[in-house]
This record gives C-alpha cells, structure tokens and sequence, in this order.
C-alpha cells in the first residue's frame, strides 16, 4: 500500500476559482488566468494558452478587488506557482 506524500506546503490552502489577470512581459498585453489553492503565501495560476508569464508581476484579481505582487516558483504546462513578494507597487 502506497504511503501519503508529506505535504510541504507551509501555509493551508483553500480550494477558490477566482479570475485574474496581469500584464505580459514583452507585449504589455493583459493576459488572463485563474487563480486557485490560494493561501496566505501564495496561489497556482492556470492560464490556458502559452503566455508571456514575466518571473515577477503585479496580480490583479477583481472579483475579490485584489491587487497582489508575486513571484513564479514553478511552472508545468499551463500552470504556474506563485508566491506573494510583497505591496503592489513596490
């Protein structure tokens, strides 16, 4: 019988499906993504298509009227793990 993977995460996370966006690196254009398994230190992002995903960017999220500076910290396919890096804008 398998044993369960120990989970690494530092901080809980809860299950969300929120919409979000922010800006691409090399066009400037806004590019669209789903936030999920949001936590106090981060998020994964889905964004459907192959993106211009800048290693640092402001995180804006609407529907909760939610502006976030993050970080990537990996990356498989159309998802992408992100970190909270500190106050939009800095």
């Amino acid at each position: 019988m398998p044993s369960a993977m120990p989970e690494r995460r530092s901080a809980e996370r809860f299950l969300v499906t929120l919409g979000g966006w922010f800006t691409g690196e090399l066009t400037g254009d806004p590019i669209a993504c789903t936030v999920s398994d949001l936590s106090e230190t981060g998020m994964r992002l889905v964004i459907p298509s192959p993106a211009d995903v800048p290693l640092e960017f402001e995180l804006k999220i609407p529907d909760a009227q939610a502006v976030a500076r993050v970080r990537l910290v990996w990356t498989t396919e159309s998802q992408y793990g992100a970190r909270f890096t500190g106050q939009p804008g800095a």
